[in-house]
């Protein structure tokens, strides 16, 4: 008797394939998003800091200016994730294709 496919088949076979693409990217990106975001903030306050002559040392925190800080700084960490989500999809895709290819030609040997 020949095996049926079920609907469920391509979908754990797709799942098996990327799930620790999946996981390793739910992990990475709010990392990536936080962390622009943060350079981005520690940077702004670090020239408020030596445009108002409080340079202090490198290894100090920068003080928190009078300025309220800029809303673009959100966004940046925003962006920063979309961009590394995408980038981390063309990777995915690019690197199972590959083992899709080396598996392939190994059993045609």
């Amino acid at each position: 008797m020949k095996k049926e496919h079920t609907s469920s088949e391509p979908s754990l076979h797709w799942r098996k394939l990327y799930d620790p693409w999946l996981k390793s990217w739910l992990i990475l990106m709010p990392i990536v998003g936080a962390g622009s975001y943060y350079l981005t903030r520690n940077a702004w306050r670090r020239i408020q800091a030596i445009l108002n002559g409080e340079a202090g040392s490198v290894w100090d925190a920068p003080p928190v200016p009078e300025v309220s800080e800029p809303a673009s700084f959100v966004s940046y960490g925003i962006v920063a994730s979309l961009i590394f989500s995408l980038f981390w999809m063309i990777i995915a895709r690019l690197y199972i294709a590959a083992q899709a290819s080396q598996r392939t030609n190994k059993h045609n040997e």
